[in-house]
């Protein structure tokens, strides 16, 4: 990218803005990581150990021996352990909030190429790049120190900031390399990236498609003869019945609560509208649109974005 564009040089290299994003990166992977395997440890271990105080006392009475029954209990009281840690250490917010000033910081290095429609080299863009981003950057960590509550405050459009048009004259080359750069690593990038959350998605679902419906649907059904073997007498019905419904039941709303930490209904209309979006911004580019009038535009959109997906946020949990 720096051969292609040799103009727009402070503009792909920005390291106050690389340095803070890679900085709260590795915050938000691990914090992400962490919550997600503790989250799916604690839903196995919680609902299997629950399973099994019903198969003891519906089928094996007891006979399972003591040494089992203290793995069971050992096992849930790991699973609620995990959660409890995970409350604790407020994984949830550290991955949340340094996925969003992930996504602001991003935000403010594509902010800065508007800076490009009106500087006349290089060396001008370079200087007024140094203090837009150190301003920004303040202002940016000072929001970070409310936390998540800083997410009801997110008012997209008061975070895009056009930068003060220079004095000119302008650069045609480097304006045409800005153009080219950002199409590529903004609005194409983005537009890849939301097609490929779609499809995964869309496997996602293929494969998990209405499993909670089925067995809550199951559970129901399993209900149903076990009242019907205690109204007539004359149906036989195992003890069976009774545990297979209600480990129907367990799982089912296990299943729930794996789908709503994954956010996998809102995240595909999200991203679906996301698309449309960028869409309208690639149209307006195609269409000859100035660089400082579709670069905001643009960060609007992913901006906007970032909102849905801080209000879908709040759904996350791994509570049974």
């Amino acid at each position: 990218m720096l051969e292609r564009f040799p103009t727009i040089t402070p503009l792909l290299v920005n390291e106050p803005i690389d340095n803070a994003f890679k900085r709260h990166e590795v915050i938000s992977v691990a914090a992400k990581n962490l919550y997600h395997r503790l989250g799916l440890l604690s839903i196995i271990l919680v609902g299997g150990s629950a399973i099994y105080t019903v198969a003891d006392t519906l089928l094996m009475k007891g006979a399972a021996g003591p040494l089992v029954s203290l793995a069971a209990a050992i096992a849930g009281s790991i699973g609620l352990g995990s959660q409890i840690y995970m409350l604790a250490a407020k994984l949830k917010s550290k991955w949340l909030v340094n996925r969003f000033a992930c996504e602001r910081i991003r935000s403010l290095k594509f902010q800065a190429y508007s800076i490009a429609a009106t500087a006349a080299d290089e060396e001008e863009l370079a200087r007024r790049i140094k203090p837009y981003c150190a301003a920004e950057l303040a202002k940016l960590e000072s929001e970070l120190n409310m936390g998540i509550s800083t997410f009801e405050t997110f008012v997209p459009d008061k975070a895009v900031i056009v930068p003060k048009r220079g004095p000119g004259p302008i650069n045609q080359t480097m304006v045409q390399e800005a153009i080219e750069a950002f199409r590529e690593l903004r609005v194409q990038y983005q537009d890849r990236f939301a097609a490929g959350e779609l499809h995964r998605l869309k496997e996602h679902k293929r494969a998990f498609h209405s499993a909670a419906d089925t067995l809550y649907f199951a559970g129901a059904c399993l209900v149903l003869l076990s009242l019907l073997s205690k109204i007539v007498p004359a149906i036989p019905i195992s003890a069976w019945v009774d545990f297979l419904a209600i480990s129907a039941f367990i799982l089912s709303i296990s299943k729930d609560v794996l789908d709503n930490a994954a956010l996998t209904a809102p995240s595909a209309a999200r991203f679906q509208r996301y698309r449309e979006d960028i869409a309208e911004v690639e149209a307006q580019i195609s269409a000859g649109a100035e660089l400082d009038s579709f670069v905001p535009q643009m960060e609007r959109v992913a901006l906007g974005e970032l909102e849905e997906f801080c209000d879908a946020s709040k759904s996350i949990n791994y509570r049974l």
